[in-house]
C-alpha cells in the first residue's frame, strides 16, 4: 500500500509548480494533476500554473480526514475489506502493545481476514462487555 503524502512537507507561505509539488511530496506529476482535476485549486493567471502551499496542505488534510473510517463500538477494522466489520462470533484477542495501549485482533465475518483495533488498556473492561476477549500476555513490544 502506498504511503500517504505528508502535508507538513509543504511550506504554507510558498507557491509550487506542479513539478515542485510532486517532488516535495514524493509523488508523480500525474498524481498532482489528478488532484487538480479532483478539486485542488490552481493559480491560473499566468504560466506556469502555481499551487498555493496553504491550499495544497488543506487539500491533503481534507483528503486524509475523508479517508478515515470511524468504527462502531462493536467493530474492528478489516485490513482486507478496508472497512469496519464485526469480528466472527464477537471473539477477539487482546495483545498488549505498549504500557498504555493494546490491540484487539479478530477475524472478519465477511471475508475471514484479519481485523484489528488499537485501544487504550484502560478501556479493556468496556470492550470486554461487547466482545469475548482473550488477553494474550507476554507479547508486549
Amino acid at each position: 500500500m502506498a504511503k500517504r503524502p505528508n502535508p507538513r512537507a509543504i511550506k504554507a507561505a510558498r507557491t509550487y509548480t506542479v513539478e515542485e509539488a510532486a517532488i516535495a511530496l514524493g509523488v508523480s506529476v500525474g498524481t498532482i494533476r489528478a488532484w487538480v482535476k479532483s478539486g485542488l485549486p490552481l493559480m491560473r493567471s499566468q504560466r506556469p500554473f502555481l499551487i498555493l502551499g496553504d491550499s495544497l496542505r488543506t487539500f491533503l488534510e481534507d483528503r486524509t480526514k475523508a479517508a478515515k473510517a470511524p468504527l462502531q463500538s462493536d467493530q474492528l477494522y478489516c485490513l482486507s475489506c478496508k472497512a469496519g466489520r464485526t469480528p466472527m462470533g464477537l471473539l477477539v484477542d487482546c495483545i498488549p502493545q505498549t504500557a498504555k495501549t493494546a490491540r484487539l485482533l479478530g477475524l472478519c465475518e465477511v471475508c475471514g481476514g484479519t481485523c484489528n483495533r488499537m485501544i487504550s488498556k484502560s478501556k479493556i473492561d468496556d470492550f470486554s462487555q461487547i466482545f469475548c476477549v482473550a488477553i494474550k500476555e507476554g507479547q508486549q513490544a
